[in-house]
């Protein structure tokens, strides 16, 4: 574990400098260390065959141990945890510390008077002739069972009444106190244990009894509908990076603080309301194992940023949980093409590959986030003509200099200037296809009409109520399509609204022909997933 942005904390300082990297002092490192027993001379079978070490920057003599460890701590909410129970059991309940401090204040002349009360109470309670019958009964009876020498006097009493008990006798209740934990749903037990698990960190850290926290949660989603997780994870977020914890020392508005959350999560709905820099994705690789892609150092503006995490919210964040994503320009493209994709007998979910709007033309903050994670993508543009030169082509240098510098290319401008070099457009766009960037010559509703979907669009915009002078338009076009107005017809799209006249043509899709781009855009993820 590495560790930076330490020295403003002279406790953290004390602790950690001598634990220094000779190449870098500003950066600490912890290392732990399982290994083979030294002199083994058989493959290790059981634990007797380990053992470990913790040594800190990069000599093993300089050993760290207890001391160091409980100023820097990691607490772990499994995924399988049972909260119910824990906040049942006084033992390993999180609301203890936190009770048992608050008692330490109390006077114990005012613990012992309120004790005395309890009892005498409990003893009010036993006084009724059926409770005393009861008593009396169980006593009766274990002595029969048990004999003599065995009997322990059982009596009927409530539970530990003296001062120092007290404070166990607490417990949490719900619904203004009508109810116990124990009745409360799984997700609300899941909640209230992480509430009580926060405040104690808070108490820890407010008693400088803590340097530096962790807080572990596997599966933070589990019982928690949707929309409770996006409320409670991102207040969570805001608290630990920008509320009472941190401290701005830095010029980009990062704050670090005592304490770090570390969640891992299937939870689209909680990663969409992360912040973006924290991300980190894991992503199996055939030859490789696991590869961890971060979003920590990618190059996002300001701009990107904002954008990036108000398209994840919106989109519940789908796009960093995909295989494989297709970026498209707008709801046309997204609709049409999972039904492209059947035609080619090709399920995109069963190869995990979502079909993402930029709603636009502004392709770069979602290909560098898509790079940052290693996620493989094709986008997918229309050529856009302007004064004879496709605004495509600037829009896809942008992003073939981001993607050829994210895969680690020797000289992006060599790359640049090749395609740029090239002396015609189908030359300039083939090189661009080699990055993943698939360009048609017009726009995609011209070129499907062009590509043998016209009776199938005609039928499509029929179902829209336009003007008598329209439908004729359409009756005209359908006798000879090639007369067809590309103005119009992208008019009369406008007006029955992209989105909708998609929906509806990508039903009468089924068996057509795939347009040349759209199809290579499919298949260059495809081949990558």
């Amino acid at each position: 574990m590495e560790i930076k942005d330490f020295e403003e904390d002279l406790d953290v300082l004390a602790v950690l400098t001598d634990y220094r990297l000779d190449d870098d002092p500003e950066t600490v490192r912890l290392t732990y260390q399982l290994r083979a027993q030294p002199g083994l001379d058989h493959a290790p079978a059981s634990d007797d065959d380990f053992s470990f070490v913790c040594f800190g920057g990069e000599d093993e003599a300089k050993r760290f141990g207890h001391d160091l460890r409980r100023r820097i701590t990691m607490d772990l909410l499994p995924a399988l945890r049972d909260a119910e129970g824990d906040l049942a059991a006084w033992r390993r309940s999180p609301l203890r510390p936190l009770v048992e401090d608050a008692f330490i204040g109390i006077d114990k002349e005012a613990l012992k008077e309120m004790g005395d009360k309890i009892a005498e109470a409990s003893a009010a309670a036993i006084e009724f002739k059926e409770v005393k019958a009861l008593e009396a009964s169980i006593a009766e009876l274990f002595l029969a069972m048990a004999g003599s020498k065995q009997d322990v006097h059982p009596s009927l009493g409530f539970s530990a009444t003296d001062a120092t008990r007290i404070n166990r006798q607490i417990r949490l209740l719900i619904d203004e106190g009508r109810r116990g934990v124990a009745d409360a749903s799984l997700g609300s037990a899941n909640l209230i244990f992480l509430t009580l698990k926060l405040l104690d960190l808070q108490r820890l850290i407010a008693a400088n009894k803590r340097d530096q926290s962790l807080l572990a949660i596997e599966e933070p989603e589990a019982h928690l509908h949707p929309h409770l997780q996006r409320l409670v994870y991102k207040h969570l977020f805001e608290t630990i990076v920008d509320g009472e914890y941190g401290v701005d020392d830095n010029d980009d508005g990062e704050v670090a603080g005592p304490l770090s959350v570390i969640l891992t999560t299937h939870s689209p709905h909680i990663a969409s309301v992360a912040p973006l820099g924290s991300l980190l994705l894991l992503r199996s690789h055939l030859d490789e194992g696991t590869r961890g892609y971060s979003t920590a150092e990618a190059d996002f503006t300001k701009a990107d940023t904002e954008d990036l995490e108000r398209y994840l919210d919106v989109t519940r964040a789908e796009m960093v949980f995909a295989r494989g994503v297709i970026l498209v320009e707008g709801d046309a493209e997204r609709f049409l093409i999972p039904a492209f994709a059947e035609n080619m007998d090709i399920s995109l979910d069963e190869h995990g590959v979502s079909v993402c709007s930029v709603s636009g033309t502004n392709f770069l903050p979602y290909v560098k986030l898509l790079c940052a994670l290693g996620i493989p993508f094709s986008v997918i543009t229309d050529y856009d003509e302007v004064d004879e030169k496709p605004r495509a082509y600037n829009r896809a240098l942008k992003l073939v200099r981001i993607i050829d510098v994210a895969a680690g290319g020797d000289d992006t401008n060599a790359v640049i200037k090749s395609i740029k070099d090239k002396d015609t457009w189908g030359k300039t766009f083939a090189e661009i296809r080699k990055f993943g960037i698939f360009v048609n010559w017009s726009t995609l509703e011209t070129e499907l009409f062009e590509g043998g979907y016209a009776q199938e669009m005609i039928e499509t915009l029929h179902e829209h109520n336009f003007s008598a002078e329209r439908k004729a338009t359409l009756n005209a076009w359908k006798a000879k399509p090639k007369d067809f107005d590309a103005n119009e017809l992208l008019n009369m799209i406008e007006q029955m609204g992209k989105g909708r006249f998609a929906q509806r043509l990508a039903t009468r899709a089924a068996g057509k022909l795939v347009p040349d781009y759209i199809a290579d855009a499919i298949n260059h993820v495809i081949d990558l997933v």
